[in-house]
């Protein structure tokens, strides 16, 4: 597990490796994303935890939104600069626990790839400060864990999983019901929280089709929906 993911300063993973199924799942989730940003008609987004810059480079690339990528580590968003320019996409430092939360400004709305769950201590202020900065009427849309999933629960719920996986010390999946009462008491409406994807990072190529074959299926059916892999949240300012 540790082998699959890429690290900050700081020695924890922040960043799964593009081996197996990895590529394709996140792709997929840019999909997501793009969808969401073509459903509210979008024309400034903010990712959060952009690491390297690659989901926000597709974001810039696929729509004429403008794209402000942030994250927490210098070394990641000088990677992203050097690797990805774009004149809808910028890429900046900034702490959504500080105080600049507004300093670029407001969205049409605020989006990122498994973010939240660094920071399930702060996330009511988190979720309030994203509040802030989102436009009247503008969107949410986030891709989290689901601690129900057996994989998440090994990575997250155990000693050996959260070592070999080198998770921060407060990092921790989510059940469905923390997200949804979170994102209410934050301010945000028309909340919706759904489990979704049943490849896990890093997946062996052989076993990519298999799973695609029944995922619809497994996603579909509530005995086994809740098993999937990630919450997939959206909701209005």
């Amino acid at each position: 597990m540790a082998g699959l993911n890429l690290t900050d300063e700081r020695g924890y993973n922040q960043i799964f490796a593009p081996v197996g199924a990895t590529p394709l799942r996140q792709r997929r989730r840019t999909d997501w994303m793009l969808a969401q940003i073509a459903r509210t008609g979008a024309k400034r987004v903010l990712e959060i935890g952009s690491g390297t810059g690659e989901n926000a480079a597709l974001l810039a690339s696929e729509t004429a939104a403008e794209v402000v990528a942030v994250d927490i580590s210098q070394a990641f968003i000088e990677i992203a600069r050097h690797r990805h320019q774009s004149p809808n996409l910028r890429f900046e430092l900034l702490d959504l626990l500080g105080d600049q939360v507004l300093e670029f400004g407001k969205f049409d709305m605020v989006c990122g790839n498994g973010i939240l769950h660094h920071l399930v201590k702060q996330l009511p202020r988190v979720l309030g400060n994203l509040h802030r900065m989102t436009n009247p009427g503008g969107g949410l849309a986030f891709i989290e864990p689901n601690f129900l999933n057996p994989y998440c629960a090994f990575a997250f719920g155990t000693r050996l999983g959260r070592r070999m996986a080198k998770l921060e010390p407060d990092e921790m999946a989510f059940a469905p019901g923390e997200l949804r009462h979170a994102l209410a008491d934050a301010g945000w409406k028309d909340i919706s929280v759904r489990m979704q994807d049943f490849l896990v990072p890093g997946l062996p190529l052989p076993l990519v089709k298999p799973v695609l074959a029944v995922e619809p299926a497994l996603e579909a059916t509530p005995l086994t929906s809740w098993l999937a892999q990630s919450h997939f949240m959206t909701a209005k300012a």
